[in-house]
Formats: structure tokens, sequence, C-alpha cells
């Protein structure tokens, strides 16, 4: 029984609408409301062979006819389920008993058929499938109806008809069994379905309880992760900071050295010593970037807010500069306004960026064209400074990742141009923790051009 239970659950489920299995009730309800509907097309094929049997000639093809009738409007409830919902499928059931009723006390003795007990079925129903307020309103029409059978029908006449049928007592009989049997069965599918929303339930609860310990387990790691970080970039400027000092003191006696063979005119050592000595200077640069990487990362970086001649620092720069672009061929050119004064903004900072970008720029160019320009934002609040060459350019689907710290656009370029794949990611970092931005536009073969807009106060 248990099985063949399960079954009918089964095939109930599969019929109901899939815009109504979203929430458990409704899905459990509208279960109902098909079984209910089967119940009724299923009872009403065998009673309509009942009534054609007992019922008087006169009336048993009317009666059969209805009742077929009732059977096939009962089958409606499903496609009605699909179209309009719940509440239009539970009504139609209702007012289709209701009817059914009305007209069977009618026609086989009033208040005194059987038929009078579909009254407390279609309430019984509509409570069980729509809830307490529509068996409540069903039950009134009910009891509405039975009063007014009551008051406006011939006792009399309707003794007369009853006693015309065949065998009244069998119809009787037959009626209230079927009204039984229909009523247990609205029960026992009211708690099969139940019962299978409660099981639903428990299993919906067991994957929301397993979503919570794997979120809880995503959290722990993301809290294990962030401490890794931290323990990391700690590490990473303690170690940085440390390294630094014996390095300065190893390129100061080097410088020391150099000048003394340069003075002896040891042409051979001393060029020999000026690569060791460009190699550590080299080194203190990696170390430098991976300390402000460290500090920004760890967020003790701290900006000052101060006013500069940003006119100034260009060409400091780009006079810095002018002897590697002579070296490359390149052409480095600048157009600042004169006078170009910036405030709120971190100077030393500033600088670090520019010195990466046109470092960048001259290092993937050669013979070619660097240009600086710098110009306040169209609203005035800002500065714009875009750094643009004729250089080897970047491939669009790397656009991305070059802001990503040890990252190369060609791994064959860190051997070919050196660097760290740090420049960028410090350098558009900082920007942010100015409240700025930095941004990038390249053509392969053609150049690159990067743009760095600022806030001013």
């Amino acid at each position: 029984m248990v099985v063949i239970g399960q079954r009918i659950i089964a095939a109930l489920e599969r019929r109901v609408p899939e815009v109504l299995r979203g929430d458990l009730d409704t899905r459990r309800r509208s279960m109902m409301a098909l079984g209910v509907a089967y119940t009724i097309a299923g009872f009403c094929v065998p009673l309509a062979g009942l009534i054609f049997v007992l019922v008087g000639h006169d009336d048993r093809l009317i009666g059969s006819i209805n009742t077929l009738l009732t059977a096939g409007l009962a089958l409606a409830t499903g496609p009605l389920l699909r179209r309009a919902g719940l509440v239009w499928a539970t009504s139609w059931l209702a007012a289709l008993l209701f009817a059914g009723a009305v007209y069977a006390l009618y026609m086989g003795g009033g208040v005194l058929s059987a038929f009078v007990q579909l009254f407390a079925v279609i309430a019984v129903l509509t409570t069980m499938i729509a809830g307490r307020n529509a068996g409540i309103v069903w039950a009134g029409l009910g009891v509405a109806a039975v009063l007014t059978i009551y008051l406006t029908g011939d006792t009399q006449e309707l003794i007369g008809d009853l006693l015309r049928i065949r065998n009244p007592d069998l119809l009787a009989a037959s009626t209230a069994i079927t009204i039984i049997v229909v009523l247990t069965i609205f029960a026992v599918l009211s708690e099969a379905t139940k019962r299978e929303a409660i099981v639903q339930i428990a299993a919906a609860t067991h994957r929301l309880e397993t979503l919570v310990q794997e979120e809880q387990r995503a959290r722990d790691l993301a809290s294990e992760a962030v401490a890794a970080n931290a323990a990391k970039s700690a590490f990473l400027a303690t170690m940085s900071h440390e390294l630094r000092t014996p390095l300065n003191i190893i390129l100061g006696y080097s410088e020391l050295a150099l000048e003394h063979l340069e003075a002896r005119g040891d042409d051979d050592t001393a060029e020999d010593l000026r690569r060791v000595h460009d190699a550590g200077k080299h080194l203190l640069g990696l170390i430098s970037d991976v300390l402000d990487l460290s500090r920004i990362e760890a967020d003790r970086l701290e900006l000052a807010h101060e006013a500069f001649d940003l006119d100034a620092m260009i060409r400091e720069v780009r006079l810095g500069f002018l002897p590697l672009a002579l070296r490359n061929e390149d052409e480095l050119l600048s157009e600042v306004p004169p006078g170009l004064v910036v405030a709120g903004l971190d100077h030393t900072r500033v600088r670090q960026v520019l010195l990466n970008l046109v470092s960048n720029a001259i290092k993937f160019t050669r013979g070619g064209q660097v240009r600086i320009t710098a110009r306040r934002s169209d609203d005035e609040r800002g500065v714009e400074i875009e750094v643009r060459d004729t250089g080897i350019g970047i491939p669009a689907d790397k656009l991305a990742v070059i802001f990503l710290p040890f990252t190369q656009v060609d791994p064959t370029t860190t051997r070919r141009y050196e660097g760290s794949g740090l420049g960028l990611a410090i350098s558009r970092r900082l920007c942010e923790l100015m409240g700025g931005s930095l941004s990038v536009a390249s053509t392969p073969g053609r150049g690159s051009s990067f743009t760095l807009r600022l806030p001013c106060s």
C-alpha cells in the first residue's frame, strides 16, 4: 500500500505545473486538487451506471448523462490549474460539486436524499485544498442551499418522487457509501501529500544546513587566506627592509672602489665593477618594488597631501630618462602647460608612477617616439597624464593581466628587457590609493598609451 501511495503521489506531482512546484505548500495543494478531480471522475462513471439501473425510465437517461458530464468537467481541473492557477481550479471543483449536489437533491428526494452530504464534502474539500476561509464560505453556501430546498420544496411530493425510484434504500445506501469512501480518499490524499511535503521540507532543511556549513568553511578559508596574505606581506616588508641596508652598503663601497679604479686608470677592472654596481642597483630596485607592494597589501603605505609643480616634475623626469632614450634612438617629448600646479597629491608617489610608465615606454620602444602629456581634466577637478609610445604594443587579450603582480605579457620579455612585473601593479594601486585610476590602450606593433587620472583638491 505504501508503494502504491508513493506511486500515486509521484504521478500527481508530475502533473503539477512547473510554476506551482516552487513552494512546497502550493505544490501539495495542487496535487490534492488533481487527486480530488480524478477521484470525482472515477466515482462518477460507476455512479452513472447505478443511476441508470435504479432510477425510473423518465429520469435515468438525463441523470446518467449529467453524472458522466460531471466526470468530464472534473477532468478539466488539470488544464485550468495550468492556465489559471490553484485558486480558480479549487473554485471550479467546489462549484462543480455544489451544482451537482443541488441537482441531485431536486432529482432525488430533496433534503431526504443522501446526496445532501455532498455539501459536507465540499466544505471539507475546499478547507483541505484552499484553506480555512474557503471552507467556511462553501460550508455557508451549503447550509443556505439546504435551507432553501427545505423551505421551498413540498415534502410529500419529494417523498413521492423518492418512492418512484425502483429501490430507494439501495440508492441512498450506495450514495452514502460513495460519499464516505470519497471523503476517506480525500483525507488519505491530504495526509499523503502533507507527509510528502514534510519530507521535502526536511530535505530542503538538510540542504540548507549543508550550504550554511559550506559557507562557514568558505569564510574560515577566506579568513585564513587573509591572515596568510597579511603574514606574507609583513614578512616581505620586513625582509625587503632588512635586505636594503646591506645592499646599500655594497653599492656604496662599489662606488668608492669604482672611483678609485677610474682614477688609477684600470679601465678593465672598472668596467667589471661597473657591471656589479649596475646589477646591485637593479636588485635594489626590485627590493624596493617588493617593499612597496608589501606595504600596499598590508595597508601600511601612508600618502602625503601636498601641492607641487607638475610641469617641473615632468621636465625633471624627461631629463633623467633622456640618455636612455638616446641610447635606444628614441625621441622623448613632453607637452605640459607651464606652471601646472596640483594639490592634495603625494609628490613622491606620483613621480614613482610616472617613472614606471616612462621607463616601460622607453624600454619597449626602439627608434620611435615617447611622449609625456599632462593637462587639466574636463571638469577642472583633476589632472590627466598620458604616456604614449610607438613601441611593440600589447595584445588585446593581455591588457587585463599586465596590472597583476609578477606578470609579463610574454615571459621572454623578462629575459630580453628585464623587470619583475611589479611596476604596473604598484602604479595602478598607488593611483587607486590616491583616488585616481590608471588605464591603457594599445595596438600590437603600433604602441601603447597609459593614462593616469588623479583628483586634485
